[in-house]
């Protein structure tokens, strides 16, 4: 009978010294001038750069003033960050009321008021329970309580307004209104939009085919008044 060769169960000798850990094949690779060792390289500059500089603690901040307050350092900081825009996503819930600085989007439901310092976009599976206030909107979701926009606001066809809206500039409804609504500049009722409520405007236009119901206040624009004349 012929012998069966034994396998050695010992692992096989490097005798190309490959390597075998990351480092090594990183410095490997390196030294070769590989596509793993630029990777490597662009992925070490980048962790380093985002970084940034180092947070400074409330102590460092405040010194030795004791009058300083959480208020004072927080608003300290505010005014150092850059804006960023804030995404509310669908299946979000917020228990609660929001606010933000910056543009923001919401497409979650919102129990309370939201206010927005910028403008606000609600998409279609928006649901806000509580009053809204923002720069400048549009609406394609619902909002049950009480709209207000310093500038402008636009409902889109999705969009349902359960309360009363206001806003300083402009007015443009293609979806459902169940409330007053007032804007010291144009409202405008696009052909596919819904109003149950009193309007009072400035300026209005109704589209062919638009519905509404309720009663219209037309607010003339302001006089200019001269001073009177010497005798």
């Amino acid at each position: 009978m012929k012998d069966t060769p034994q396998r050695s169960t010992n692992p096989p000798e490097d005798k190309g010294g490959a390597p075998d850990t990351y480092e090594d094949l990183a410095e490997a690779s390196k030294a070769r001038g590989g596509l793993f060792g630029r990777v490597n390289q662009a992925f070490q500059e980048a962790l380093t750069s985002s970084r940034g500089t180092r947070e400074r603690s409330p102590v460092e901040e405040a010194g030795d003033d004791p009058a300083v307050t959480a208020d004072d350092l927080a608003i300290r900081r505010a005014k150092t960050v850059k804006p960023q825009r804030m995404i509310v996503p669908e299946g979000v819930i917020i228990d609660g009321s929001m606010t933000s600085g910056s543009e923001t989007e919401i497409s979650g439901r919102v129990e309370g008021d939201v206010t927005v310092e910028g403008r606000l976009y609600l998409g279609a599976s928006a649901l806000v329970s509580g009053n809204v206030r923002a720069t400048s909107c549009r609406v394609d979701g619902l909002v049950e309580g009480r709209m207000e926009c310093t500038e402008e606001l636009e409902l889109g066809t999705s969009g349902r307004l359960n309360a009363d809206t206001m806003a300083g500039k402009r007015i443009i409804l293609a979806g459902q209104v169940f409330g007053n609504v007032a804007t010291g500049g144009i409202l405008r009722l696009v052909s596919s939009g819904r109003l149950t409520g009193d309007i009072r405007a400035r300026r209005l236009i109704i589209e062919e085919g638009a519905q509404f119901n309720g009663g219209c206040t037309m607010r003339a624009p302001a006089q200019r008044r001269e001073a009177p004349k010497p005798e």
